[in-house]
């Protein structure tokens, strides 16, 4: 059976800063690919959302929240999801450069 996956409200917003960023930055066929990248993965957790590990953060959350990475070098992100029964509940899209996730950030 699988898996419906939903996107946060600050899933969605991290979502749009970074297609925003792409504009900004006059390369939207790069932000395009982005897309298509991010909308592959969100599929793929569908199916086994369970293979991706828990976050390093994870004790501090006193939560399982996972992750699955996007991107590679610079443009790495953590799409940072936790699953509630059948559904995979994205909470932010990351970026990897950034400080470690708190809870009130979640």
């Amino acid at each position: 059976m699988a898996y419906r996956v939903v996107l946060t409200e600050k899933a969605e917003r991290d979502v749009e800063l970074v297609l925003r960023w792409f504009r900004d930055q006059q390369v939207t066929a790069a932000g395009g690919r982005w897309l298509a990248q991010l909308l592959r993965k969100l599929n793929a957790l569908e199916a086994n959302p369970e293979r991706c590990p828990l976050v390093v953060e994870s004790d501090e959350l006193a939560e399982e929240i996972r992750e699955m990475l996007l991107g590679r070098n610079q443009f790495k992100y953590r799409v940072i999801f936790r699953i509630n029964g059948r559904v995979v509940q994205i909470l932010r899209v990351w970026h990897s450069s950034r400080d470690a996730i708190t809870a009130a950030e979640l």
